[in-house]
């Protein structure tokens, strides 16, 4: 039960969430003693906007308790909608609970402005100002303390705040968990379960005192992610001693659950403990329990309990790895038997070994029956239940074999300490028994119907390993090795492949995407449109992001056929950075950064001329290479190799540019070569590209040129990176050294994609709009119905999403397993 106290804690706080950054060390030494919950909020509006678009917590917002916490987070209103800080609650002393919001964004200012029948108040305390904010009915205070703006719903907490800012007096296992947090962007949450029942309580969630979750661990550090129509929660617990609940499962050795493939798959519940090595379980459980029980070897054979309710009834199934020791003490007990299809069910004596064996996982269970099933030992007080364990087993018809348990395979690791699943109905039956009535009522009168509700512990170390989900069960079988995630339509049909750029705010990925009116199109990581922009004619190649200004905020460049553009994340014209050329037919546009000090040089050329621009958008007065002699093929290219860098320039009439930073000629290309559609790569430290007739050529840094006949056709495909080639001849795919056939059909040109240390190549079907994805071993890992790929990992999950075309006017983003 207690883990879904956890999900149901942070839901209620997100129900009422409507430049330079501070340092890890002065915010933590601004939060309030008696935190109970801290919430990372990378930017106020994303986060609200993904709160708005997420299902489960549109319905929970209207409950009691969460109307509690956004009349109380009501201040957070006056705050810049782009700000990022980090967010505490804490229960007082009188029966409420306080806030307070520490602003990390240096440039975020509380704003006013809109605000009607306000009064503001100075105040002070020791050496520091403090402001109070009367609006309405609504109180609040802010002060800036060492530099940093720090917004309270009491007064005293910003006082105790100054009287301890020097005292570092925030718990060592926040320090420890806050250090361990993985700067990837998301919304991060730290909950001090020791004290968060008294916050709870103040939200009028009171439970029974068997499942209090300062009784469960110390504390627990979460990444969140908010999908539409689900929640996931991924990190880490840590317990103070060994009175902590997870302590049980402490240098226990993960295991994939066995006893779910005895469960019937129509139960609405069910729950795995692994207790393999049951000495070192036992010797935890009596360290928790305060016993001095005495040990013997009856259960030194178990591995793992599963728990579920077959038509009301409590079952237990007892997996070991051998099954003699506990055979013969059943033997001891048995009065009886009876034989059903095949297998012996056992009629016990009055017993409560489980219970003395197994507590605090089972508690006030008496089996009357019992059955053996290979090496597992199924237990129930009724005859009914063990039956139906036995016809699943013969029929197959498993939980592993239902929608729900098929749902949460992507979402879990593989072994566990402890996992947990339970459908709505499943989740109702325990807040009922867990006296959260209220909460059990709003679950059957909203529509959750088709979720599963899950968590899942995995100890390793000392840290537990944390993941706890709500999500929507989906219906239907995928593509091999994808999921999709969403579908998005443009107005009119597409124009450009679809592509992956980078959201500064969230550190997430989201979608630009032009259609054929020339409208371009953002769209966020959940499927929802951010801003669409009317544009005078097509992009030409690829959207480059640059921070120009060097802050860490992330614009859009790019070249259409007559305008170079840069534009903001809001989709706003950055000036000067609106550069009409005329004539039009620019070609795409190059962005060379030397030396990744973000001082770019944006090229954009027109014919045989060549225009490089800085980063004020001044054309560069040193770079001498203005025009060439002949039209220049496709976007200019740069290279950096031994610390010399590569300009490369491919020409009509044949000839090869390999320029120096100035223009002048570091490299002289002796013959003319019959470019084919494919850019230039760096092959193994040389220039590598393909022709028209099917050779490949490699060139070196002193001009020498290597050719090799690869016989391949006109229109064949090529990429390559440092180490890795990819070519498509016909329906042959050659990755590295290794070859497949494909269908037949029209292939475009392969991609290759690094990401997560991992190299993924992908190929389309343009004639049968077939997309194929390959490792580097050219194994293949998925296809897609659908026509041009990007990919990226874009929620930061290290499973990586590839975004491809569907239908004229419709794009798809998949899931890769």
């Amino acid at each position: 039960m207690r883990p879904y106290l956890l999900l149901l804690l942070i839901i209620s706080l997100f129900n009422s969430c409507n430049s330079e950054k501070a340092t890890d060390s002065s915010v933590l030494n601004l939060i309030p003693e008696n935190s109970a919950l801290l919430l990372k909020i990378n930017d106020l509006e994303s986060l609200e906007n993904d709160l708005v678009e997420n299902i489960i917590i549109s319905q929970i917002r209207k409950e009691a308790f969460a109307e509690v916490i956004a009349h109380k987070l009501k201040p957070l209103r006056y705050v810049n909608p782009e700000t990022s800080g980090l967010l505490t609650l804490s229960a007082s002393n009188s029966n409420n609970f306080d806030f307070t919001f520490i602003i990390t964004d240096s440039t975020a200012t509380v704003a006013l402005d809109s605000a009607k029948n306000k009064k503001v108040e100075p105040l002070n305390y020791q050496d520091y100002s403090i402001k109070k904010y009367q609006i309405a009915e609504t109180t609040f205070f802010t002060s800036k303390i060492k530099g940093t703006e720090v917004l309270s719903s009491s007064q005293q907490i910003l006082e105790n705040i100054i009287e301890n800012i020097e005292k570092s007096i925030f718990p060592l296992a926040l320090e420890k968990l806050y250090s361990l947090t993985d700067a990837n962007g998301k919304e991060h949450i730290w909950i001090n379960l020791k004290k968060a029942d008294d916050l709870l309580e103040h939200l009028q969630i009171k439970t029974k005192d068997s499942l209090k979750l300062s009784s469960y661990a110390g504390w627990i550090s979460l990444d969140i992610d908010l999908e539409n129509d689900g929640i996931r929660l991924n990190g880490i617990g840590i317990v103070n001693d060994t009175t902590d609940y997870l302590s049980l499962f402490s240098e226990g050795k993960p295991r994939q659950s066995i006893t779910s493939a005895l469960i019937p798959k129509n139960v609405s519940i069910f729950k795995s403990f692994n207790v393999t090595g049951y000495t070192q379980f036992a010797s935890n459980k009596n360290e928790y329990l305060n016993s001095f029980a005495t040990k013997d070897s009856l259960l030194n054979a178990a591995e793992e309990i599963g728990l579920a309710k077959i038509d009301g009834e409590e079952i237990v199934l007892l997996q070991t790895f051998g099954t003699a020791t506990i055979s013969d003490y059943l033997s001891t007990i048995t009065s009886g038997s009876i034989e059903y299809q095949g297998s012996e069910i056992l009629k016990l004596q009055p017993t409560h070994f489980l219970s003395n064996y197994f507590n605090p996982i089972i508690t006030d269970f008496t089996p009357e029956y019992a059955n053996i099933i290979g090496n597992t030992f199924i237990f129930s007080s009724k005859e009914e239940p063990i039956k139906k364990v036995i016809n699943t087993h013969k029929s197959g018809n498993n939980l592993e074999n239902n929608l729900l348990f098929k749902n949460t395979q992507e979402i879990t690791a593989e072994e566990s300490s402890i996992l947990t699943l339970a459908s709505a109905s499943g989740l109702r039956d325990i807040l009922d028994q867990s006296n959260l009535e209220a909460l059990g009522r709003f679950l059957k009168k909203s529509d959750f119907k088709n979720y599963v509700f899950g968590s899942q512990v995995v100890a390793d170390n000392g840290f537990f390993h944390t993941n706890y989900f709500a999500k929507k069960i989906s219906k239907t079988e995928s593509n091999a090795g994808v999921i999709s995630l969403f579908n998005f339509e443009t107005a009119a049909p597409i124009a450009t492949t679809p592509q992956f750029v980078k959201n500064h705010r969230t550190n997430r990925q989201e979608i630009a995407v032009q259609d054929e009116d020339n409208i371009l199109y953002l769209i966020s990581n959940k499927g929802k449109l951010i801003w669409k922009k009317q544009l005078k004619s097509a992009i030409q190649g690829k959207i480059h992001q640059v921070d120009i200004y060097k802050n860490g905020k992330l614009q859009l460049a790019f070249t259409t056929n007559n305008e170079f553009l840069i534009l903001d994340r809001n989709g706003k014209e950055v000036s000067p950075f609106t550069i009409k050329h005329e004539g039009g037919n620019l070609n795409a546009l190059a962005v060379f950064d030397y030396d990744g000090k973000k001082d770019y040089r944006f090229v954009v050329t027109q014919g045989p001329k060549v225009y490089m621009y800085n980063n004020k958008g001044k054309i560069v007065s040193g770079f001498k290479y203005k025009k060439a002699e002949s039209d220049i093929v496709g976007k200019p290219q740069h290279f950096r190799i031994r610390k010399k860098d590569y300009l490369c320039f491919k020409l009509a009439n044949g000839k090869l540019k390999l320029l120096n930073r100035v223009g002048n000629v570091r490299v002289k290309v002796s013959e003319k070569i019959d470019f084919s559609e494919n850019e230039i790569k760096l092959y193994k430290n040389k220039f590598s590209l393909t022709t028209t007739k099917g050779m490949f050529y490699q060139i070196d840094t002193r001009g020498k040129i290597e050719k090799t006949n690869l016989n391949l056709n006109a229109d064949h495909g090529m990429d390559a990176t440092s180490k890795t080639l990819a070519i498509i001849n016909d329906n042959i795919l050659r990755i590295r050294e290794k070859k497949v056939a494909l269908d037949l059909g029209v292939y475009a040109q392969p991609s290759i994609f690094y990401l997560n240390d991992k190299i993924y190549v992908s190929v389309t079907d343009i004639q049968n709009q077939k997309s194929y994805l390959f490792d580097s071993q050219a194994k293949p890992i998925a296809n897609f119905p659908v026509y041009g790929t990007s990919m990226a990992d874009m929620d930061n999950d290290k499973k990586p999403e590839m975004v491809l075309k569907n239908q004229e006017n419709s794009i798809t983003v998949y899931k890769i397993r």
